[in-house]
């Protein structure tokens, strides 16, 4: 309730002042972060887009990126269609290569991976060798740069994208690749309460497919994360 009355004060002081040279960097801090946990993702598409516009035109950059990213995150998790969110991936990478916003770029890849890993329905062997080799050299890189929050998305969305596809034990163990990354992280990837919710469909399906008692344990744990995070912010995790 604080957060979301400090991001209502923000935008309200924002509009009252007419800083526009501000809006950039406020509204990737409350439809990006903030209002992401308390409204409908799709919600928040449309101020995240005014964000970067606005970012773009004022010559704050960064932020107007920052924007771009949240838009794709929100994009991905409010289940758009995933040519659109494809098309506004390589539209947004483009400019952030442009304007040399690497580590941002690089924090859009995971969602990325995850929409190309879905889309791709060739059986191309060409194709899939080639989308795979490209995959294992993200990984690589994000591995030596020691880049935690990055590796963290790409076991998040990686378990998810498995979850989908119906392997489940892949799925279960990037969740513990995940939680062992999360022991030497001072936050971790949320993702406004999505993380949990695909952790206990991913426990619950190896439960259903196991004898073990462990798996039901997990998913009991996760469930009272998810009941949390349903107070918090009803229309996304209800």
């Amino acid at each position: 309730k604080g957060a979301e009355y400090v991001g209502g004060l923000s935008i309200g002081i924002l509009e009252k002042l007419k800083a526009q040279e501000y809006l950039s960097q406020v509204y990737a801090c409350t439809y990006g972060g903030i209002f992401g946990w308390i409204r409908n993702f799709r919600l928040n598409l449309e101020n995240l887009l005014l964000g970067y516009q606005t970012g773009m035109q004022t010559g704050d950059v960064q932020h107007a990126m920052f924007n771009a990213a949240f838009y794709i995150k929100l994009s991905f998790s409010s289940g758009l269609n995933l040519r659109e969110v494809e098309r506004n991936i390589e539209k947004f990478g483009r400019k952030m290569i442009e304007y040399n916003q690497k580590a941002v770029y690089r924090s859009m890849l995971p969602v990325r991976r995850a929409v190309s890993d879905l889309i791709l329905s060739t059986q191309d062997p060409l194709v899939m060798a080639k989308n795979s080799a490209e995959q294992n050299a993200f990984l690589q890189q994000v591995v030596e740069e020691n880049n935690l929050v990055t590796l963290c998305d790409i076991y998040i969305l990686g378990g998810i994208v498995a979850y989908i596809y119906g392997r489940y034990e892949l799925a279960a163990a990037l969740v513990q690749k995940r939680y062992e990354l999360e022991k030497n992280m001072s936050r971790t990837s949320l993702y406004c309460g999505m993380t949990a919710f695909y952790d206990g469909l991913i426990f619950l399906a190896m439960a259903r497919n196991s004898s073990e008692f462990e798996w039901s344990s997990k998913v009991s744990n996760v469930l009272s994360n998810v009941k949390i995070f349903e107070q918090i912010g009803k229309s996304n995790n209800e």
